[in-house]
């Protein structure tokens, strides 16, 4: 049968909500490599390069759990690597 529409207007607010949460969460951890990457610079580099290893598995135990974050998760590094790719292109 087909889902009545407030429950497919649901589902499409919920996977709306966990794209949102995806990409902060992508942009979040993407902060924290770059502060860890700059901390490390500064100093022995062991405790800024534990803490991005564990951020990092801690996001992709997270991605993993959910397909459609995951599926979400993919699209914007996709996205990232296509806007990376045409910058050093065009340089």
């Amino acid at each position: 049968m087909f889902p009545n529409p407030g429950q497919r207007a649901a589902q499409q607010a919920a996977r709306r909500g966990a794209e949102q949460s995806a990409r902060q969460a992508a942009q979040d951890g993407m902060r924290a490599a770059q502060a860890g990457a700059r901390r490390s610079h500064s100093r022995s580099g062991r405790g800024g390069s534990l803490l991005s290893f564990l951020l990092l598995v801690a996001v992709g135990v997270l991605v993993a759990r959910d397909p459609e974050l995951r599926s979400s998760v993919l699209q914007f590094v996709h996205h990232i690597v296509n806007v990376v790719q045409n910058r050093t292109e065009g340089s």
